[in-house]
């Protein structure tokens, strides 16, 4: 039987990660408290896998304590992007939609108390619930819309816009919001869809510019003033392009 002692402190109840939720967030709160209501809860021990990539997908979970690492494993059978997610993060929801197998893999870093609602469930719930099915229809497409924009970006923006992005994007997530990033270079190269040598040549650019810092198994972001510009739509060396110049358009926030 699992154990339901935690030793990490920090706990949340099953309400707060879908109150922040992207799409949960926006129901009725009568429609919350019901769905929180599905919620089990369930321990898990550190190193324990929750889901590995193919596994079909039965449900959703959210992390009440401990930490809980997700990764996408690469083309060539190792780890690929790695992250990691803390008490209040919501992860797998989609199987509660769609029930495809699993495309990444859930372990438990640390030792976790994860709270589940398990699809099944959440199905009855919608039968139950109309109002709140027409809500998370318009709540979906309007995150279709999102990744499609996402996508745009890819196949649109420049690498060295992409890069920048990424690296201010995963500081402002992280924890300690100290511009630390413990990321590999080929995790990098994995998130913005490019090699290993391309992230390394623009890295080093950077470092010798002293927008970064290069350290071991990471990187401290210095001048996230200069980045942003790069994640606005300028050239590498932080210059915007000539048919830009004549005013620095919003591209990016």
């Amino acid at each position: 039987m699992p154990r339901q002692s935690m030793t990490r402190p920090t706990r949340v109840a099953a309400s707060a990660p879908l109150k922040r939720h992207t799409i949960f967030g926006k129901l009725l709160p009568s429609h919350l408290k019901e769905l929180s209501e599905l919620a089990t809860r369930q321990a898990v021990a550190a190193g324990k896998t929750i889901f590995a990539k193919g596994h079909p997908g039965a449900a959703m979970y959210s992390v009440g304590s401990g930490t809980v690492k997700i990764t996408v494993p690469s083309m060539d059978g190792g780890e690929g992007r790695v992250n990691l997610l803390q008490p209040g993060d919501i992860f797998g929801e989609f199987a509660l939609f769609d029930g495809q197998r699993r495309s990444t893999d859930a372990v438990a870093e640390t030792d976790c108390e994860l709270w589940v609602i398990k699809r099944s469930d959440f199905q009855s719930f919608l039968q139950g619930e109309p109002k709140a099915a027409l809500k998370l229809i318009e709540l979906l497409g309007a995150q279709l819309s999102i990744a499609n924009l996402h996508y745009e970006e890819v196949v649109t923006l420049t690498l060295p816009t992409r890069l920048a992005r990424t690296l201010l994007l995963l500081a402002d997530e992280a924890p300690a919001r100290d511009g630390k990033l413990k990321l590999k270079q080929h995790e990098m190269a994995q998130i913005v869809r490019t090699t290993r040598e391309s992230v390394k040549k623009y890295l080093r650019s950077w470092a010798k510019r002293k927008w970064i810092k290069l350290e071991r198994g990471g990187l401290t972001l210095i001048d996230t003033a200069q980045l942003g510009v790069v994640a606005r739509g300028a050239d590498d060396d932080g210059k915007m392009p000539k048919w830009r110049r004549g005013g620095l358009h919003r591209l990016w926030t």
